[in-house]
This record gives C-alpha cells, sequence and structure tokens, in this order.
C-alpha cells in the first residue's frame, strides 16, 4: 500500500466508531481522473448508509489534507463472501478456514494454493493435498478467503 492510501485508511479508522473498519485503500488511474476503491468490513455487516458515511468522510479527509487534487471518484464496498486478507492480522482473525494464496515465487513448482491453515509466528502453514505447506508471510502475493453459500 502506498502512503497516500495508508494515510487515508489510517485517518478513516480514526473516525469510524463502532466495529466499522476501513481495511483497504486502494488509488489508481492517472492524474486526470483517479479511482479511489475504499473496502470497509464489520462484525455486524456492511449497510449502504456505512457505504455513504464512509465516502463523506474520505472526501473530506482527502479536501483536508490535500492528498489528490480534484478529479476523483470514491468507491467504498464491503469485502465480500471471499474477503481479501492483507496482513498477518486477517490471517490470524480467520485462522482455521479456507484460503486461496497466490505466492510470489514457487514453492515446490507451484504459486496458487487452496486449503485450510494456521498460523504460526509470521507463517502460514497451509493443508494442501495431504501435505503441510509453510509459507512465509512476505512471500504471498495475494490471498482472499473461499466461502461457499450454502443452500
Amino acid at each position: 500500500m502506498k502512503e497516500v492510501e495508508e494515510n487515508i485508511m489510517n485517518k478513516l479508522n480514526e473516525l469510524l466508531v463502532n466495529d466499522l473498519k476501513a481495511i483497504n485503500v486502494n488509488i489508481f488511474g492517472n492524474r486526470d481522473a483517479r479511482s479511489i476503491q475504499i473496502m470497509i468490513e464489520s462484525d455486524s455487516g456492511v449497510s449502504i448508509d456505512h457505504c455513504s458515511k464512509v465516502t463523506k468522510l474520505a472526501q473530506n479527509i482527502i479536501t483536508l489534507e490535500k492528498y489528490i487534487d480534484e478529479n476523483y471518484s470514491i468507491e467504498v464496498s464491503s469485502p465480500g463472501i471471499n474477503r481479501p486478507l492483507y496482513n498477518i492480522d486477517d490471517f490470524i482473525k480467520y485462522q482455521g478456514e479456507r484460503v486461496y494464496v497466490e505466492l510470489k515465487k514457487n514453492i515446490n513448482n507451484q504459486k496458487r494454493f487452496k486449503g485450510y491453515y494456521e498460523v504460526i509466528g509470521n507463517t502460514i502453514c497451509l493443508n494442501y493435498k495431504k501435505e503441510k505447506v509453510s509459507i512465509t508471510f512476505d512471500a504471498i502475493k495475494k490471498a482472499n478467503l473461499v466461502r461457499e453459500i450454502k443452500i
């Protein structure tokens, strides 16, 4: 995460109440038209009102701190059922659930793994095809939970 994205996320989290939390901020596009994606979560769920509130807060933060000039759009959303995991705290919070992990470099000629995991220190121990694969957090390119809706 870039410094501006991290600053916006930290300022949002200082202002958000209850258990509502910004978990990721992503800024992309060019100077003429930037897009800001903000992902929020709450243990009680994310509503449209939450998204609207966070949009207004983010606009105020960006204006007051002069992080971005004009010509930007903001999109606020929940992470969804297959929530991305951004940091070691996310892995700890969802420990024991099924996860998809993509690595920066191959381990045993493979970059992508899916399975249940546990966290030991800074290592993700993944149960993959009857084997345990140990992955350091720094080796992970991206990861997300893998959940299914049961009907």
